[in-house]
């Protein structure tokens, strides 16, 4: 193939990226779970879903490890180049692809590596799901079956790319620089702007069709004295958990975001009071739950939020909506923090 077709088959895989909404894409319950499944059933110490683009890696999901994209040349799995056939390399550093990698021979010290192509509709690879060690692996047949197992569900729920129905009205209304703009770095979660954006689809939503919907304010609490104690990079490892926390346990069309610092909006469409309660509740008792471990530290985290259900008629505007839950966020940090409050009315 020449230089001219290559550059021709780039463009297009980047260009079939975008056309299905893969990249520049909030964090997904779906990926999140088989990136687990992945590094538990692989027993490796990170798993990845990622997309190869022509200048990055982008990650659609990765546990175990505090990265969100890589630059092509320090991808892992772009060393692999056009393999569709799924491997696992079992010492990094007896293999002549990997062995001068700067994954391998510096921070984290990657050793080893099982890596799945992903498939698109074209045929052309446009990602991987991943499993890294930071130890050499005697990776047997079973392990092989099931990266090939895991891979292909994965496979399968990219080409389904289904997340919601507010955010896939606006996933499909802008192009993949403009989502990237609205997403938060640090978390993958839709930022301020790209919250109050999806705020004002849901109004819309209520306007023709008049549900009821909710919307939580969460805020991690003493999140300052944990920055101060244990460091910026603890902090930052303790938010992208939480958020990773609230996407994986709210329903797949409700809506988590950042909206800055360790503050989080959480956007519930077409919901009553009966199960509104119930699930503020819960979230705030799975981030309780939650053992963060970086290194030799461990964190443990409790969550905050105030609650405002906005019911068929009210008339309230995404300012007033979000007022109100501030206004029960307040009386949970003022009431002992690690509460979860649901506001009376937009006054609260």
């Amino acid at each position: 193939m020449n230089a001219l077709n290559l550059i021709n088959t780039e463009t297009l895989r980047i260009a079939d990226l975008q056309q299905q909404d893969l990249i520049n894409t909030p964090l997904d319950a779906r990926f999140n779970r088989l990136a687990r499944l992945t590094r538990a059933a692989l027993q490796v110490k990170a798993a990845s879903i990622s997309l190869l683009l022509r200048d990055r890696e982008w990650f659609k999901a990765i546990v175990g490890w505090n990265v969100g994209e890589l630059p092509i040349e320090r991808s892992l799995v772009a060393a692999l180049g056009q393999s569709t056939a799924p491997l696992v390399v079992h010492d990094l550093r007896t293999d002549r692809r990997f062995r001068e990698h700067p994954l391998v021979i510096r921070e984290p010290g990657v050793r080893f590596l099982a890596a799945h192509p992903l498939i698109d509709r074209f045929k052309h690879r446009i990602g991987f799901l991943a499993a890294y060690d930071m130890q050499p692996h005697d990776a047997k047949g079973e392990a092989l079956e099931t990266l090939v197992d895991l891979g292909n569900l994965a496979q399968r729920e990219l080409l389904l790319g289904e997340i919601g129905n507010a955010q896939q009205q606006l996933i499909a209304k802008l192009d993949a620089s403009r989502r990237q703009s609205l997403l938060d770095e640090l978390t993958h979660l839709w930022n301020r702007r790209g919250g109050l954006q999806l705020l004002e689809e849901v109004l819309a939503d209520d306007n023709r069709k008049r549900p009821t919907f909710g919307v939580c304010v969460a805020d991690v609490d003493s999140f300052k004295f944990i920055n101060d104690r244990y460091g910026h990079s603890i902090g930052d490892a303790v938010l992208r958990k939480v958020a990773s926390t609230l996407v994986d346990n709210v329903r797949s069309h409700d809506v988590v975001c950042r909206l800055g610092g360790d503050e989080f909006l959480v956007i519930f469409p077409a919901i009553e009071r009966d199960d509104f309660e119930p699930i503020m509740q819960r979230l705030r008792e799975y981030i309780e739950r939650l053992v963060i471990r970086v290194g030799s530290t461990t964190v443990r985290v409790a969550l905050s939020i105030g609650g405002c259900l906005n019911t068929p008629g009210s008339g309230l505007s995404a300012e007033d909506v979000i007022k109100s839950a501030d206004g029960a966020l307040y009386r949970a940090k003022r009431g002992g923090r690690n509460q979860a409050i649901l506001a009376d009315g937009v006054d609260d």
